[in-house]
């Protein structure tokens, strides 16, 4: 499994993560996009599977295929159990 924090100034995250898959040779349906953000919302579109944490806005939890805990609560440990990451 691997993680990376996507940020541009010029590029949605959608830019970035085709340019990631490219270079790991993967696939997007392997995507998982965790956020918890207005921001997030486009990366939520993007990936195969989206998650917000609990603490997120309104706007992501609507726009996520799942709402887990908030990070503070171990939201990030509670989706990658219900995902069968770990």
């Amino acid at each position: 499994m691997k993680a990376v924090n996507l940020k541009g100034r010029d590029y949605e995250q959608g830019y970035f993560l085709d340019v990631l898959l490219e270079h790991l040779n993967a696939k997007k349906a392997d995507t998982i996009a965790f956020g918890d953000a207005k921001v997030d919302i486009p990366m939520f579109e993007y990936c195969e599977q989206s998650v917000c944490l609990g603490n997120g806005g309104d706007e992501a939890k609507q726009a996520a295929d799942m709402v887990t805990q908030a990070v503070d609560d171990d939201g990030l440990a509670s989706a990658f159990y219900k995902l069968g990451l770990i």
